[in-house]
């Protein structure tokens, strides 16, 4: 059906929902929007003739599903850059629509089935009419919600420096404005999105240094202080993986552990001395203690101050948590899930 695009919606009455696809009833015919909730991950189905209805609320008719956004991709994507300097040791830098103002660098997503630098080259072809040639990896990097990318993305940056080969720039859907301009200067001139500065930094350091340096000590010194840099930067990208690796298998569990506490906490008192109660608050317990030795930790929140990093506010306003929707966790300190609250003033 027309205007059901996979993606949030808002039901009138509050909930999100993520809007997964349309499906086809096998007897009926009939098209079914599937759908699932962003509160309990359940997965829910209607006709779509209902989804597209409009309801009346307050006296005024409105969509029962209101659009939102698209929904967020479960994995990063990976999205290739280049610094691209020329004879004269400038670089070219370009403003995209999509990158809030900042200054950057051309570049873009990484096609199923293509190498990196097929991409790279392409990207910066498709965006600049530019040509490159001596393609250097340099680095990967994580983008994590990019400050001055417009949506909220999480990507992997694959970073490169390339020689200007040819071409002249052409203005182009992606790239507004253009310059270039020496490296030292661009940093201390231009507005630059923060991945860029830490590129162009490494860029100065490493080519722009390494081309002045005549003496071999210099680029041993160098070399050897990368090296331990790398071995420190493994040890520390060790330690953050052996941390956060059961990160996924924790959001799977917190709903079972979730459902387990609201089933003994609707009880009735007459009921919570049984026997089959006091063995689901043991299994609870050793829940609890097992996550906790795992790093993860239930969110405080009633009686609280509201805390925009740790929560989400579902209803009221004020600065105090007086209700919660919805327990949330931290894992090493990382929110894994947001609380769902209600504050007051």
């Amino acid at each position: 059906m027309e205007n059901m695009q996979p993606g949030i919606y808002q039901h009138y009455k509050g909930g999100k929902y993520e809007l997964l696809f349309v499906s086809e009833h096998t007897e009926t015919q009939d098209e079914l929007a599937v759908y699932r909730s962003l509160d309990d991950n359940k997965i829910w189905s209607r006709p779509a003739s209902m989804w597209q209805e409009q309801v009346t609320v307050a006296g005024k008719l409105r969509p029962r599903f209101q659009w939102l956004e698209p929904a967020h991709p479960r994995y990063p994507e990976a999205a290739v850059g280049p610094i691209i300097y020329n004879d004269q040791r400038e670089i070219f830098l370009i403003k995209n629509p999509k990158c809030n103002g900042q200054w950057t660098i051309p570049g873009g997503h990484v096609e199923w089935g293509e190498k990196m630098v097929d991409t790279l080259v392409r990207e910066v072809e498709e965006e600049t009419s530019l040509r490159i040639d001596q393609i250097e990896f340099i680095s990967a990097t994580d983008g994590i919600r990019p400050k001055h990318f417009l949506k909220e993305k999480h990507f992997i940056f694959l970073n490169f420096f390339a020689h200007l080969a040819g071409g002249e720039p052409q203005l182009s859907n992606e790239m507004t404005e253009y310059l270039w301009i020496a490296p030292d200067k661009a940093l201390k001139e231009l507005d630059l999105a923060d991945s860029v500065k830490d590129l162009l930094t490494t860029f100065i350091e490493r080519k722009l240094k390494d081309e002045d340096a005549d003496d071999w000590e210099g680029k041993y010194k160098r070399a050897l202080a990368d090296y331990h840099n790398l071995l420190k930067q493994s040890a520390k990208d060790k330690e953050e993986f052996v941390k956060f690796a059961v990160g996924d298998f924790i959001q799977d569990i917190l709903p079972v552990y979730d459902h387990l506490k609201m089933s003994v906490s609707s009880l009735p008192d007459s009921e919570k001395a049984s026997a089959w109660v006091q063995g689901v608050e043991y299994v609870l317990r050793q829940f609890k203690e097992i996550l906790g030795a795992r790093g993860v930790a239930e969110i405080k929140t009633v009686g609280e101050k509201f805390d925009h990093n740790l929560m989400e506010a579902l209803e009221g306003t004020g600065e105090r948590v007086a209700k919660e929707v919805m327990p949330g966790y931290t894992l090493h300190g990382r929110v894994v899930r947001a609380a769902k609250v209600v504050v007051e003033n």
